[in-house]
């Protein structure tokens, strides 16, 4: 698989958008008209309610998939809550060019990014010596745990308990609910 960031985010956006035709909405590629507009790549619209919401898309073709954020030494994300306006939707590519999409709702991206990255800036047992990129492990969008690492491990980490409950793959509706 040619991994041009680029034409993957393009792959990306593509199948969001054409996932929500789909299912009966317009939607718009922001990116046509502003390269790479800050905080959403999507507006999604219902004609028949009027109702629309902006949809941010990231894809990446490993476990985990960078968020476009660069953390602060102690873990906080400048800007966090207003950069997220609407629903994200995180699209894992595979060597075949098959994809899993995990949708969440404003607020649970809110809460999972900064879950997760408290948890890789203060959880373990290690100094970062420059800002890291934020970045959503896949396990996490699935609802799962990351375990502790065992004593005998160079680096370890206590357990990263996850805010999220459940999987959000194919959860179209935290984004349909918002239009209907």
């Amino acid at each position: 698989m040619a991994n041009n960031k680029v034409n993957i985010g393009l792959l990306g956006e593509t199948a969001v958008a054409l996932e929500l035709i789909k299912r009966g909405y317009d939607v718009i590629n922001i990116n046509s008209a502003y390269q790479n507009y800050k905080n959403a790549d999507l507006i999604i619209m219902n004609r028949e309610t009027g109702n629309s919401t902006m949809v941010q898309v990231k894809c990446g073709t490993t476990k985990n998939i960078f968020v476009g954020f660069i953390s602060e030494l102690d873990g906080t994300i400048p800007e966090l809550d207003k950069k997220i306006i609407g629903p994200w939707v995180f699209v894992k590519v595979d060597d075949q060019y098959n994809l899993d999409f995990y949708i969440l709702s404003a607020n649970e991206a809110k809460t999972l990014i900064k879950a997760g990255n408290d948890w890789y800036v203060n959880d373990f047992n290690r100094q970062l010596k420059s800002k890291p990129l934020v970045g959503m492990e896949i396990s996490w969008l699935e609802g799962k745990p990351t375990e502790a690492s065992a004593s005998n491990l160079k680096i370890q980490h206590k357990a990263f308990n996850n805010p999220l409950a459940e999987t959000s793959k194919n959860k179209w509706e935290k984004i349909t609910r918002l239009l209907d």
